[in-house]
C-alpha cells in the first residue's frame, strides 16, 4: 500500500526526510503530497519536489491533501499546534523529537492522538536502533546480572553560528513560549530517552529524585554543558553528562553496568560493544516503523506516550535555576565570528568519568562546574 504524506518543515532536519521519502517513493511506499515551511523551497529541493503542491499554512495543506501520514520536523515550540492541525485533520502524526517543550504541551499531543484514534510516533531514531534492540533484550533476559546503573556521555563542539542559526536557538522561551533548546533536551535528548528506554521506564511516574547539574559557557538561556541524575522505578540509577565545549569532540555513548557484563551502546554508530567486544547492526528509521506500524501492526518504536519519563526530565530541566556560567579562567576560545568556539579543557574526561562513576560533575569535583 502507498501511503501518502505531507511533510511540515522542508528546510533544516527536514532534509533527511526529504531523501528518506525520496528512496521510499522509488520503492511504491510513499507518495510526497505536500509541503509546508515557511520559507521558500532551496534550489535543490524545488528541483526535485517543486511539482508538489507548497503553503505555508499546514492546516490548509492538510484539508486540500489528506494524507494519510504527516511529518512535523519543525522548532520544537511550533510542535503544538502543527500536531493540533495534524491530528484534527485525521493523519497520522511522526512528531520529530523533542515532543513538546512542557508537561503540559506533551499531554495535550498524547490526549488529542488517542482521541481521534490516531497513531504519534516520536523521532527517537536512536530507539530504532538493532544495537539498542539487541541490548534491551539481553538486559531484560538478566544477561548482563542485575543492573547497577546507567551512565551516558557525549562530547560535541558547536560554534556561534550555531546559536544564531534561529531566534529559538539556545532559548529557555521565546516570546513567552517554552523552546527548552538545551544540551540534555536537544541535541542529545536520544541519550536521555535511550537510557531511560532500556531501563523499561518511560511513564511519567517512573523517575524520581532528578538532579540536575546545568552549566553554560555562552551568552545562551539554557546549559551546553550539564550532567543529570535521577533513579527509576527500578532503582537504577541514571547519570546523564554532555558538554556542545568539547576540544576533542567524541560520539554519544550509553553505557550499562551490570553485575556480570558491561555493555556500550554507541547510538549513533548503531554499535553495540559488549565485554569489549562490537557488535554492528542496523536501523530502522521511524518513518519505516510507522508505516509498517499502519500496515501491519508493527509495534510503534517510540509512541508519544512513552515520552513521559523523557518529558519529567524536561520539566524538571526547565524548572531549574538558570544555567551557571562557567567562569573565564576554565575556558579556552578560538577564531572569530559565526565559527567562534568556546572550549572547557578536559572537558571530554569529565562527561566520561560520570558515565562511569555515576557521578555528579561536583561529586567528581570539577573545577569548572563547583
Amino acid at each position: 500500500m502507498t501511503r501518502t504524506i505531507v511533510l511540515a518543515g522542508a528546510a533544516g532536519y527536514g532534509g533527511t526526510y526529504l531523501r528518506e521519502i525520496a528512496e521510499l517513493e522509488a520503492r511504491g511506499r510513499v507518495r510526497l503530497v505536500g509541503l509546508c515551511d515557511l520559507h521558500p523551497l532551496d534550489t535543490d529541493t524545488h528541483k526535485q519536489f517543486g511539482d508538489r503542491p507548497f503553503d505555508s499554512r499546514l492546516d490548509r495543506l492538510l484539508a486540500e491533501t489528506k494524507p494519510d501520514l504527516a511529518i512535523v520536523a519543525t522548532p520544537i515550540h511550533t510542535h503544538l499546534p502543527l500536531s493540533r492541525h495534524v491530528l484534527n485533520a485525521g493523519s497520522h502524526l511522526l512528531l520529530e523529537k523533542p515532543p513538546a517543550p512542557s508537561a503540559a504541551e506533551w499531554r495535550e499531543v498524547l490526549t488529542l492522538a488517542r482521541h481521534k484514534g490516531l497513531s504519534c510516533q516520536v523521532g527517537f531514531q536512536s530507539l530504532g536502533s538493532g544495537a539498542y534492540a539487541r541490548l534491551a533484550k539481553l538486559m531484560a533476559a538478566g544477561e548482563l546480572g542485575e543492573i547497577r546503573g546507567i551512565g551516558c556521555y557525549g562530547a560535541w563542539s558547536r560554534d556561534a553560528a550555531y546559536y544564531q542559526r534561529a531566534a529559538w536557538a539556545g532559548r529557555r522561551e521565546l516570546d513567552g513560549v517554552p523552546v527548552a533548546d538545551g544540551a540534555l533536551t536537544n541535541p542529545f535528548a536520544h541519550a536521555v530517552a535511550t537510557a531511560l528506554a532500556l531501563d523499561r521506564s518511560t511513564g511519567w511516574d517512573d523517575v524520581a529524585d532528578l538532579d540536575a547539574e546545568l552549566l553554560r559557557v555562552r551568552d545562551i538561556q539554557v546549559d551546553d554543558t550539564s550532567c543529570l541524575r535521577l533513579r527509576t522505578r527500578h532503582n537504577t540509577v541514571i547519570t546523564i553528562a554532555v558538554t556542545l565545549a568539547a576540544q576533542t569532540p567524541t560520539e554519544p555513548v550509553v553505557v550499562v553496568h551490570g553485575t556480570q557484563r558491561r555493555a556500550e551502546l554507541h547510538y549513533t554508530r548503531d554499535l553495540l560493544v559488549l565485554d569489549g567486544q562490537p557488535e554492528h547492526h542496523g536501523r530502522t528509521s521511524p518513518l519505516e516503523n510507522l508505516l509498517a506500524h499502519l500496515d501491519d501492526g508493527a509495534r510503534l518504536q517510540c509512541d508519544i506516550e512513552a515520552c513521559g519519563a523523557f518529558t519529567r526530565v524536561l520539566e524538571h530541566i526547565n524548572a531549574t535555576p538558570a544555567p551557571r556560567l562557567i567562569s573565564e579562567p576554565w575556558l579556552t576560545r578560538e577564531g572569530d565570528g559565526p565559527t567562534a568556539r568556546t572550549h572547557i579543557p578536559g572537558v571530554e574526561q569529565a562527561v566520561r568519568a560520570s558515565a562511569e562513576k555515576l557521578a555528579t560533575f561536583a561529586e567528581l569535583a570539577e573545577p569548572w562546574a563547583l
